[in-house]
């Protein structure tokens, strides 16, 4: 009798073991799912101006105003108040500059033509990249690498763009160790397009 008590005892003490494993396993399996579902929602919800890459926001153009080499070349909407810039380790330079959203037309040469603009939301991001800079993105995008050596900061980094407005900014770079630096302003728009310019600091 004492043994049949201690066999139903144990056996109940083995369900709930079984039991609270299971609720344990489905509790950490939906809280995976969960995580999985927040991290796939941020990945759809996260800005195209994080995309560095090919041509990813060309659909968000009109089709009228696409063109073959839209999001490949330089559109150089980008003007940089200086070119050249003599600095000291430790020393602050800004540099001023300005960017326009400006228009262009597509269509066939003798016929009709759609005016279109470079406009809408723009980051600009800064790089170390060739002493010759081209045109090309898919040439540049394999030269762009990782500022070091200074520290920079875009004021404002990000902001909309209306069509034939400029707006202004300005690039605050800080040198840690002497040397040459070609430091390349890029502006990625959220249509697609890009453009690019570069400063030469010299670092005494």
């Amino acid at each position: 009798m004492k043994f049949t008590h201690f066999f139903l005892i144990l056996s109940l003490i083995l369900i709930v073991i079984a039991g609270s494993l299971l609720i344990s396993e489905r509790h950490q399996k939906t809280s995976l799912e969960a995580d999985n579902e927040k991290y796939n929602n941020s990945q759809s919800e996260s800005t195209p101006l994080e995309i560095n890459g090919e041509n990813e926001n060309a659909s968000r153009v009109e089709p009228e105003c696409l063109h073959p080499e839209y999001g490949e070349i330089n559109i150089r909407s980008i003007k940089l108040g200086e070119k050249k810039v003599i600095a000291h380790e430790g020393d602050k330079v800004v540099v001023r500059g300005n960017i326009t959203g400006k228009e262009y037309h597509v269509g066939e040469s003798g016929g009709s033509k759609n005016t279109c603009h470079y406009d809408g939301c723009v980051v600009l991001k800064a790089y170390l990249g060739p002493e010759i800079s081209k045109s090309a993105w898919s040439y540049m995008a394999g030269k762009l690498s990782k500022v070091e050596g200074l520290t920079v900061k875009i004021i404002p980094s990000s902001f909309c763009l209306k069509p034939n407005e400029t707006l202004e900014f300005q690039i605050e770079v800080t040198p840690q160790k002497e040397g040459s630096y070609y430091l390349y302003i890029v502006a990625f728009g959220e249509k697609g397009w890009k453009s690019w310019d570069v400063i030469e600091l010299e670092v005494r």
